[in-house]
């Protein structure tokens, strides 16, 4: 389990360079290597830095100083905290579906990371511009939840069955008005295209003719 989490970045970068390859047979490999680790890279500064602003919020509620010791004003906490992860004792029950069990987290996370392949930051910045995009977007999304029944099953405990399904469930149902919010986007812009909906907003933005469905999004996102 220690490896895990070198293990899901490796599997996360091969699986990105499939699909940034994906009609581009002849591109150099190891430009899509190049695009995939800066996407890990990126990525990771940016769960890095987010989980340093969560403590930062979290300790303010509570009228605390929140991480302060390791670097200035606690930068470098949320490094401090990888390694404490990497070198944690493995205690692995003997009951547990080994191969499930190891696979669920790389099930929830693969998907989720390979979602930003096709996010367009801008109009030229994006790894792989699909016509599918949004489709692609929401299978991915909804793939990821394959992983929490995984990790309920692979547990061999009833109640991680219980719990592991529960949570799929909820999830499941999340997913559906964000599907037909997704939907009425697609009939707005008239494309599946990511950059074709961004670019589409140049004059009035989608939130503008649709504040409920905004709203609905981010309760159903959050």
């Amino acid at each position: 389990m220690i490896l895990l989490i070198p293990l899901a970045l490796v599997v996360a970068a091969l699986v990105s360079i499939v699909v940034l390859a994906i009609g581009y047979g002849g591109q150099d490999a190891a430009l899509l290597l190049g695009k995939a680790l800066a996407l890990l890279s990126i990525l990771s500064v940016v769960v890095l830095s987010l989980t340093w602003v969560e403590r930062k919020v979290l300790a303010r509620i509570q009228q605390r100083m929140g991480p302060m010791r390791v670097g200035p004003y606690g930068l470098l906490q949320p490094i401090a905290d990888g390694l404490k992860l990497l070198i944690k004792e493995d205690i692995m029950p003997a009951w547990v579906d080994r191969p499930i069990y190891w696979a669920a987290p790389l099930a929830v996370f693969v998907p989720s990371f390979l979602v930003w392949v096709v996010i367009p930051f801008s109009s030229d910045l994006v790894l792989r511009d699909m016509d599918l995009g949004l489709l692609y977007v929401l299978a991915l999304s909804v793939l990821s939840i394959l992983g929490l029944i995984m990790a309920g099953w692979g547990s061999a405990n009833k109640y991680g069955i219980i719990g592991g399904l529960r949570s799929a469930a909820q999830l499941i149902s999340y997913e559906i008005p964000l599907i037909v919010i997704a939907i009425t986007i697609a009939m707005l812009a008239g494309t599946l295209n990511l950059t074709d909906i961004a670019t589409g907003q140049g004059n009035t933005w989608y939130i503008l003719l649709q504040p409920l469905a905004l709203v609905i999004f981010l309760l159903a996102g959050l």
